[in-house]
């Protein structure tokens, strides 16, 4: 483990049970690395919308973010922007994902640990799945068709799990040749490849679990926009959990250098705080990614236009309920995790704990300032 995992886990050791333990604040741009303090608590965040036109998203009840280490997120987006160019996703748009930044996001969102290498996993995971939204779900502009999503994704399922087909008819070299020749494919396995250098067996399982749930969403969604009809809120709210930023957040342990046992992983509360923190993580972005998804030919909205769809009301006040559920979620998942942590001895369920609360607050931090959302 790197320093800052140490720091973290030596925290939770040595904290006496019903202790609500926050993880020590890592080392920022203006804090040398090896200082250690409080970890901030949640507040209510300073909104700074995207630059494009449309209505203000008001103040989050959200973590701040842990550590900011500028130079660290530079180094890692710089190996990113490298990878990606070899990988081929994003054709034409180099500087385009430099300036999104996903190296900045996997500084922010894993603050326990200072290694590039376990970051740089995180960026290129975050880039394949972005991809895979770009690409085959939401522009097309960039060959997203409702008609072949269905194909494109079950070789996306491929992609993760390999399938063995046997006999001498060639077929296997068929199914090489369509994976290689598709660089979102190319890219989502090149990332399971570099999972599996880093996680044990159970939790590479883990991550494909998570994510293959998420393409089999991803491809009822289309339905919406095959159908051209808007679902109620319970419905897209149901389906948004699982389209969510949950592939991701399976990472916290793998980049952190530890474990969570299977067997609190699946643990229903342990489950609970996760889909909490995952639903969380996408309202945020839904509330972001308005003005991006507005734009001709690209997605359908997100909860805003939902709400405002189901209530008819205006878009400002579908802005200000989407931003009430999102911090009930954090409310909700604060108490679960303090609930948790003082019924629940476990130093690895702690951290991950910790590390979900840490994720919340440097996914707004990277939303509020990437080119992603900013135009």
């Amino acid at each position: 483990m790197g320093t800052s995992a140490a720091r973290i886990a030596a925290t939770v050791v040595a904290a006496p049970e019903g202790t609500h333990v926050t993880p020590p604040r890592t080392p920022t741009a203006s804090s040398p690395r090896g200082h250690a303090g409080p970890a901030p608590a949640s507040r209510p965040a300073a909104s700074r919308s995207a630059s494009r036109p449309g209505p203000v998203i008001p103040a989050l009840h959200c973590p701040e973010p842990v550590r900011v280490d500028e130079g660290l997120g530079a180094e890692v987006n710089e190996r990113l922007v490298a990878w990606v160019e070899r990988v081929g996703i994003f054709p034409g748009r180099l500087d385009f994902v430099r300036r999104c930044d996903y190296g900045r996001y996997a500084m922010l969102i894993h603050p326990d640990t200072d290694d590039p290498d376990r970051l740089l996993l995180a960026a290129q995971c975050m880039a394949a799945l972005f991809a895979v939204d770009d690409c085959y779900c939401d522009d097309e502009r960039t060959g997203s068709d409702t008609a072949v999503l269905g194909n494109r994704l079950t070789l996306a399922q491929t992609a993760l799990d390999p399938a063995y087909l046997v006999g001498p008819w060639g077929y296997q070299d068929q199914l090489g040749e369509a994976l290689r020749g598709d660089p979102v494919l190319v890219g989502l396995r090149s990332c399971i490849d570099r999972v599996a250098g880093f996680a044990t067996p159970a939790q590479v399982n883990r991550v494909r679990h998570e994510t293959v749930a998420m393409f089999a969403v991803m491809n009822g969604e289309a339905g919406w926009r095959t159908t051209r009809t808007t679902p109620p809120v319970w419905e897209y709210l149901a389906s948004r959990q699982v389209n969510s930023f949950l592939p991701c957040l399976t990472l916290i342990d793998v980049i952190g250098g530890y474990e969570l046992p299977a067997s609190l992983y699946a643990h229903p509360p342990v489950r609970r705080a996760t889909m909490l923190a995952a639903n969380a993580s996408i309202i945020l972005n839904d509330l972001y990614s308005m003005a991006k998804e507005s734009e001709p030919a690209i997605g359908d909205g997100g909860l805003p236009d939902v709400i405002a769809a189901e209530r008819g009301c205006s878009m400002e006040e579908a802005v200000d309920l989407s931003a009430a559920y999102h911090d009930e979620l954090v409310r909700d998942f604060e108490s679960a995790q303090r609930q948790l942590m003082a019924t629940v001895f476990s130093p690895e369920l702690w951290r991950y704990l910790c590390g979900l609360h840490a994720w919340l607050g440097g996914n707004h931090e990277w939303h509020a300032t990437s080119a992603r959302y900013k135009g």
